[in-house]
């Protein structure tokens, strides 16, 4: 009977684990996609262009057309920077 409740006391702190580990991905991915979109090198010099910012457990992928090949750049190093700072700034 002990080993029963100790089991499911185990399963119920992994489901806890896991639930708050996918929030805490979920809330990071938001963090970083806002970042990107809303800054001012989104709004100033690609906001022409049609760049999609999608960030899935950290990971950042771009993807649309830009009007000019220093715009691809521009919009990788911007992803990148907000994605750094994002991470940094995760509890």
């Amino acid at each position: 009977m002990k080993a029963k409740y100790s089991a499911t006391l185990l399963l119920a702190g992994i489901a806890m684990f896991v639930t708050s580990m996918a929030v805490l991905a979920s809330t990071l991915d938001q963090r970083i996609d806002s970042s990107a979109k809303n800054s001012y090198v989104f709004k100033t010099y690609l906001k022409n262009d049609e760049i999609r910012v999608d960030s899935k457990n950290g990971v950042v992928t771009l993807t649309g057309t830009v009007g000019e090949e220093s715009h691809k750049s521009l919009a990788e190093d911007t992803a990148r920077f907000r994605q750094s700072r994002a991470a940094n700034a995760a509890p």
